[in-house]
């Protein structure tokens, strides 16, 4: 987002926490429902962000098309929203979708603090994973054919099978209404915004073989040393690395894997 928008997301976030503590779940099943409505009708969107237009005037535009169909908190998130200046008309649905996803988080706080975080976390990356290594799964989710439905239950069983009740809501929507993305982008971003919430970092750690539970904690440990906060390590194993680990957290990519050394070592002599 350009700085006008960051600007205007970080008060339409101020909004959200303060409405937040009521049924989060309810509250986000709503604003990602707005956000349906604007992807779908640019007519709407165009006037409740049309800058010449005052805030009162895009205010009474939303009440008039969403008054008594969302809830008091989810109008008021909304009414927020549209009283921001947006650089584009876009970014205000992208805001939206990404105040739902902090009240799910916000929900798995109230709920279990940072274990049941990690418990969502986890549905979403074991998602992310089984999707980027499986070519059936990522034609199964973009065959248009397909009901919402299914691709709602299809989403849910390749997270694991989701058990939690923010994980089964973040992987429905991802598997059903991905916005024009690549379904497990969506999961990676929405996880993103739940760690980015906690001021921490996901770290990608990949094998050759499963860690033991001791290398895992002395992992995470060396890595919250050098980043200088808690790290949440999203592990998966490829034998094709031979040996070592790879790490990334951002776009900083730590490579100790035996293929990337003999890559090099073929580089050099080559």
């Amino acid at each position: 987002m350009a700085g006008v928008s960051t600007e205007s997301l970080s008060k339409v976030e101020e909004v959200l926490e303060a409405h937040a503590s009521l049924q989060p779940l309810n509250l986000a099943s709503e604003l990602f429902a707005v956000v349906d409505v604007l992807d779908h009708n640019g007519t709407l969107r165009r006037a409740v962000t049309d800058s010449s237009r005052d805030a009162a005037a895009r205010q009474g535009i939303a009440n008039t098309v969403f008054g008594g169909k969302i809830s008091s908190q989810a109008m008021a998130v909304l009414t927020s929203a549209v009283a921001q200046r947006w650089s584009d008309d876009a970014d205000l649905a992208n805001a939206l979708e990404r105040a739902a996803v902090l009240a799910v988080t916000a929900s798995a706080q109230s709920r279990g603090g940072v274990d049941a975080l990690d418990e969502v976390l986890n549905e979403l990356l074991t998602f992310v994973r089984t999707v980027d290594s499986n070519a059936q799964a990522q034609e199964a989710l973009s065959d248009h054919q397909a009901s919402k439905e299914a691709k709602k239950k299809l989403a849910v069983a390749l997270g694991g099978p989701a058990t939690t009740a923010e994980g089964v809501l973040l992987l429905e929507r991802v598997g059903s209404n991905p916005r024009g993305r690549h379904a497990a982008r969506v999961a990676d971003e929405f996880a993103e915004i739940i760690v980015t919430r906690q001021n921490r970092y996901i770290a990608r750690v990949t094998s050759a073989i499963a860690l033991s539970q001791a290398q895992l904690e002395r992992l995470g440990r060396t890595l919250n040393a050098v980043y200088g906060r808690e790290l949440k390590l999203d592990v998966s194993v490829d034998p094709a690395v031979l040996g070592g680990l790879r790490v990334q957290v951002g776009d900083e990519v730590i490579d100790g894997t035996v293929e990337t050394r003999m890559s090099d070592l073929a580089r050099s002599i080559g």
